[in-house]
């Protein structure tokens, strides 16, 4: 499950890619480097210090590192990791931070092209932190992301699945935009830069479903014209199969929202047919005059069934991919209608109800109560009455879990962890008795480990696969079916 559009982490994302290409095992792809293996916890300088924008430097890039930027040699022999720069291309580039171990620079010119480098479609691409691919074509972007998946996984890249793709653009149907407000009265309206906390403004965003994409310029219009500028969080737009929604994040004030401000809210969702959502500390409200009606629900289409979710809950962005993965991973899973699944963070039922047409029976297991309760609706919607629900912390011993009390056996296993991936429960997965699992990932690396501990407990990957849910982006979500014998 990959998050696109939040604040990078600038120490972390370094660290995750600082590996020696002196490390890189002979017939591996030149797209990808080498297998992160982390820095020393004694790093000499810790946070990193600015470098002056005058420290250019004449590189020939080798790779891409795992969140896609270029990977050099200076010439002393130090790491340099380059935004913007493809592998095989000559650049000149400014060094913005140095550490003891490597550099982070962005391209200044590039004196030689690759020939997969193409013109980003995006006005904003240079400086937003939503995309970062824009200038790699689609088929080097695929082919870099194969390649990651198998080398992390140690798997053989051409006996991977066939990647699962869909448009390249206009296919995202939920973000999340920032507000900002400089102190000369101009509004920032956008996602944060790269590498920054800073907002970049933009006018429109490429990979918004179509639907979605008028909504930026008519919020740059209706914003300046708000008394409670001050109020906005962020602004969140959802589009779901009914119609668009826009959630607004009012931050902890001691004033409400004027009745003017509520007013122009209305009038404006009403002209642009959105449906309108408030989220203060109390949780969410719909934008009626009374506020007090419950919060519109979207729905999409999945196999046969109507899946409903609040703007809250988190949701698979790309509709496309994820209608493609869901049916993979029946496919994969092939089940013969005897069987018991267990289902391990379930979010509001995307797995749990296309597998509880084909299972016995299905129990889905998820740490947000608010989650469990909208798949137990979308459950009853569906009449779905071969599948339960439980809220438990899966960070907790297994032996712990009270659904896991009794001699319960469990035929397969499905887990869609966070990008932190699922260590302390791999571990325990063996003692479930399942002779399948089937692991779907949004970080190949925390993958890769998960792995060694289902191996560690007799299991085998059998199947491995990459699903494109984020084109532009080096985000990689995967499939792994792993076997016991």
């Amino acid at each position: 499950m990959s998050r696109l559009f939040t604040k990078p982490r600038k120490n972390a994302a370094a660290k995750a890619e600082n590996k020696s290409p002196s490390r890189r095992e002979k017939g591996s792809h030149p797209l990808v480097a080498g297998v992160a293996t982390g820095m020393a916890a004694d790093d000499a300088d810790g946070l990193s210090d600015t470098a002056p924008d005058s420290l250019e430097q004449h590189l020939q890039i080798l790779r891409l590192s795992h969140e896609g930027r270029g990977v050099a040699r200076n010439a002393a022999g130090k790491t340099v990791f380059v935004e913007g720069a493809l592998p095989g291309e000559r650049v000149t580039c400014k060094v913005r931070f140095t550490r003891s171990r490597y550099d982070e620079a962005v391209v200044d010119q590039v004196l030689a092209p690759s020939p997969q480098r193409i013109k980003p479609v995006c006005p904003h691409y240079e400086a937003c932190g939503g995309c970062n691919l824009q200038h790699l074509d689609m088929s080097g972007q695929l082919a870099f992301k194969q390649a990651l998946v198998a080398e992390l996984l140690d798997y053989p890249q051409q006996q991977m699945q066939a990647a699962i793709t869909a448009d390249a653009l206009g296919y995202r149907r939920k973000a999340r935009l920032g507000v900002k407000w400089r102190k000369d009265g101009r509004l920032l309206l956008g996602f944060r830069e790269k590498s920054s906390a800073f907002i970049t403004d933009i006018q429109g965003c490429p990979v918004l479903l179509p639907q979605l994409q008028p909504l930026l310029p008519a919020l740059h219009e209706l914003l300046p014209q708000l008394e409670g500028k001050k109020q906005l969080g962020h602004i969140e737009l959802i589009q779901g199969e009914n119609q668009p929604g826009v959630l607004v994040r009012l931050l902890r004030v001691v004033q409400r929202m004027s009745h003017r401000d509520q007013q122009l809210w209305r009038a404006w969702a009403q002209q642009q047919g959105v449906q309108l959502i408030w989220q203060d500390e109390q949780g969410l409200h719909a934008a009626t005059e009374a506020n007090a009606a419950e919060p519109p629900l979207f729905s999409y289409a999945l196999i046969g069934q109507q899946l409903q979710f609040s703007a809250a809950d988190f949701v698979q962005v790309n509709p496309t991919v994820n209608q493609q993965m869901v049916a993979q991973a029946l496919d994969w899973l092939a089940l013969q209608g005897h069987e018991r699944v267990l289902e391990l963070f379930c979010g509001f039922g995307n797995f749990t109800l296309p597998l509880a047409q084909q299972a016995a029976e299905v129990l889905g297991v998820e740490g947000l109560e608010s989650q469990v309760q909208r798949a137990r609706l979308n459950a009853a919607h569906n009449h779905c009455d071969n599948v339960r629900f439980a809220t438990a912390d899966l960070s907790l011993p297994l032996q712990q879990q009270p659904w896991n009390q009794g001699s319960a056996h469990w035929d397969v296993i499905l887990l869609d962890p966070p990008r932190a991936g699922a260590e302390g429960i791999c571990e325990q997965l063996g003692m479930l008795g399942a002779s399948r699992i089937l692991y779907v990932s949004c970080n190949p690396a925390t993958l890769a480990r998960d792995k060694a501990s289902l191996e560690r407990q007799g299991y085998q990957l059998k199947r491995l696969g990459m699903m494109d849910m984020f084109p532009q982006t080096a985000h990689v979500e995967s499939m792994a079916l792993f076997v016991r014998h």
